[in-house]
């Protein structure tokens, strides 16, 4: 290398982008570029492209080479300028350099690199996908465990009505399953293969395109060859699927920090989440929820980075979206890997602490609105009327430090007839019934709702959706494990004079 800058590489070149580039190449993209090469050529003997016995040698020479690894504890030392070049330097050392050469019939870095690219994407995402599936197995178990446990939900910051637990995981259900259908559309995007396109505009041979993308394990060819260089929305789309899936999931997490506030009680956390202070001897720190909320920002965070790092580029090839750029991304995965599977142990392990739900439901008086609608069945009055008696009543107690349980029926019955004029139908009997939050919950039975029967049919509907989005992640992992024994299979053919 030269400190001089009219030699290539000028030695501050080398050390900020080329050997830093090296690491990148060689720890993320050395199994998918040895995969291509096997794969292009392949086709490259099948279409007739190469000689029998040059794609033999070829072909064995890079099985050599990558069980060798010759690249493995190279250094950048400015004799290449990627693993690439070094890679087919080492073919031709092997096989002689214009028979090495021929490899590179029909293609270019560009559709190489990109179709890399795709190829580590995929399987982040399918393993992102499995994580996410993990998720949701463990929140729907919970979820059944927790038809019959009571909670206290809120809005705006403050009690508000009853629900149960298995209510509140399907909400949450809900929308990992959602941010999973919007990975897999993403994945489907990735799963396209840029090779044949060559530079950008594919190329004079006659190559077969679909039968390379068919050995990698794609389901097909991006078709527009400069848009399989030039976009970059297989990249914006994947990671978009991902800041939203941190948001949602950091919301839910910021629940859980609040439902497990002395003030709020409403969770109690497995000791085996809990750290302690050093001077405080009270101290129950739930504090593997922080830092949930902290990974789901820094990969949330991560994922924007990515999708404005493509904003106001040229609708080119460029380097932007490229090795430096996919390696930042590959960071938000290694983040999520640790998030995910710390979440679902985290839900599967915590515990309602019902006393104090209880408590607070009884304080905060949230089942009062089953007891307004009570009155309009039972009374056969409107709801304006019915709202205002227990309006009045929910006044009456809070001035008095009264929970609901505690309110006397005399009360009730004085603050009906000041509302309407008359005496009320309802005795105690359904006055209690009518405020008790098992009550609240089991006339709540229309679809979507905390009833048992209808929560029941809602995670039965989650289940069913789930075990459809685990069907086309296996589908398109085994077209890839296929692909993977038919490039060995045709490779070994063409070695062996078979094919």
């Amino acid at each position: 290398m030269n400190s001089d800058y009219d030699t290539f590489p000028a030695q501050v070149y080398a050390d900020s982008v080329l050997a830093p580039d090296l690491d990148i190449y060689k720890q993320h993209f050395s199994a998918p570029l040895h995969a291509i090469n096997l794969a292009h050529g392949a086709m490259l003997a099948e279409q007739h492209l190469l000689q029998p016995a040059d794609s033999a040698a070829i072909l064995a020479a890079l099985l050599k080479i990558d069980q060798d690894r010759p690249w493995a504890d190279q250094e950048f030392d400015g004799s290449f300028e990627d693993l690439f070049f070094l890679i087919e330097r080492e073919l031709g050392r092997q096989v002689g350099e214009e028979t090495a050469g021929r490899l590179h019939t029909g293609r270019s870095r560009n559709d190489m690199e990109h179709t890399m690219f795709r190829m580590q994407l995929r399987a982040r995402l399918l393993r992102l996908l499995d994580q996410y599936g993990a998720l949701a197995d463990r929140f729907l178990a919970r979820a059944e465990q927790g038809i019959d446990e009571t909670v206290l939900l809120y809005t705006h910051g403050q009690p508000a009505q009853v629900s149960v637990l298995g209510h509140y995981l399907g909400a949450a259900i809900e929308f990992v399953l959602r941010d999973m259908t919007r990975l897999m559309a993403a994945l489907e995007d990735v799963n396209k293969c840029p090779m044949g396109a060559a530079a950008i505009t594919t190329s004079g041979f006659d190559l077969d395109r679909d039968r390379v993308a068919a050995l990698l394990g794609f389901s097909g060819i991006v078709e527009n060859s400069y848009g399989a260089i030039a976009n970059v929305d297989y990249i914006t789309g994947s990671y978009s699927a991902i800041r939203l899936g941190c948001i949602h999931l950091g919301r839910l997490v910021q629940d859980l920090v609040t439902w497990t506030g002395f003030e709020v009680s409403q969770i109690d956390v497995a000791d085996g989440f809990v750290q302690i202070s050093s001077i405080m001897p009270q101290k129950r720190n739930p504090v593997p929820l922080e830092h949930l909320r902290l990974k789901l920002s820094l990969a949330g965070g991560g994922a924007d980075q990515i999708v404005q790092t493509m904003h106001n580029t040229p609708f080119a090839d460029m380097n932007d979206s490229e090795r430096e750029t996919q390696a930042a991304g590959f960071e938000v995965f290694d983040r999520l890997d640790h998030a995910l599977p710390l979440l679902a142990s985290f839900v599967e392990a915590m515990k309602t602490n019902q006393p104090s739900i209880n408590q607070r439901i009884q304080k905060s008086m949230a089942t009062i609105t089953e007891l307004a609608d009570t009155i309009v069945r039972t009374e056969e009055i409107a709801f304006r009327p019915a709202h205002h008696v227990a309006s009045k009543l929910a006044r009456a107690a809070l001035s008095n430090g009264m929970g609901f349980d505690e309110l006397p029926w005399d009360l009730f019955a004085q603050t009906f007839e000041e509302v309407t004029g008359r005496k009320p139908v309802m005795d105690k009997t359904l006055l209690t019934r009518a405020t008790s939050p098992q009550n609240f919950v089991a006339v709540r039975e229309m679809a979507g709702g905390p009833g048992p029967g209808a929560l029941r049919r809602s995670l039965d509907s989650y289940a069913d959706k789930l075990a459809g989005l685990k069907a086309c992640m296996h589908d398109i992992q085994k077209r890839i494990t296929q692909a993977d024994e038919a490039r060995a299979h045709v490779v070994s053919g063409l070695i062996a004079g078979e094919t």
